[in-house]
């Protein structure tokens, strides 16, 4: 039984810190103001002829096909004036697994969470008045787990993100169907830039929650302690 809880003891930090960075993705996928902030900050309104308002709409739309089923992506936006479609096949075919890839990540987000309230419910049954311990201890060590590894992920981004990437996309989609020349409407709609720093908002985020619950867990061994 106490090997069974101490295996939990790390499993519940690893599962924690799968539903921080997966919750963080979600939000940052689907909320529309970080997108227009990104879009601002590398003046894709200049580099695509598509006005701040159209792009808002291009957002609009990405964000509406990844919530939905359905297939497949098409984004109408006017460039230079001119309205049409504004992906061709070979990145609607891209968009579509990274969908996919996002649909993945949606089912580790309630994987994760699913796991951490069921291994806490048969905390609460088993440790009865001594859980806040085996609590505190989680939230404790999760965080700190999750920190030192949004650390390391954090610096090599600063420094060498552009390896970084292309490992990440070579594993994610070994098809390859995600090469495309700088003159693609969805390179010059989501740049490099785009991505590094949407990349560094989920891995800041993750780290100030995961102080938020270590806070927490210092003031439950507080309570297990009177308790």
């Amino acid at each position: 039984m106490h090997r069974s809880w101490a295996v939990v003891g790390w499993l519940a930090p690893v599962a924690l810190l799968l539903l921080l960075v997966t919750s963080n993705v979600r939000f940052a996928v689907g909320s529309l103001p970080v997108y227009e902030a990104l879009f601002d900050r590398h003046g894709v309104a200049a580099r695509t002829g598509i006005t701040p308002d159209g792009l808002r709409g291009v957002g609009r739309q990405i964000q509406e096909y990844f919530a939905s089923d359905a297939e497949p992506l098409r984004v109408r936006a006017a460039v230079e004036g001119v309205e049409r479609d504004l992906f061709g096949a070979d990145e609607v075919s891209h968009m579509a697994d990274v969908k996919a890839l996002f649909l993945l990540t949606f089912r580790l987000q309630g994987a994760s969470a699913l796991f951490l309230l069921l291994v806490t419910g048969l905390a609460v049954y088993a440790f009865r008045g001594a859980v806040w311990a085996t609590l505190a201890a989680w939230l404790r060590r999760g965080p700190l787990v999750t920190a030192g590894i949004m650390a390391v992920f954090g610096i090599a981004s600063l420094v060498a993100f552009d390896p970084l990437f292309t490992l990440f996309h070579n594993i994610a989609f070994p098809q390859g169907n995600f090469l495309f020349p700088q003159t693609a409407d969805l390179v010059r709609v989501f740049p490099f830039g785009f991505w590094r720093d949407m990349t560094l908002l989920i891995g800041a985020m993750t780290i100030v929650e995961a102080a938020a619950l270590y806070a927490v867990g210092l003031l439950l061994r507080r309570v297990a302690a009177r308790a």
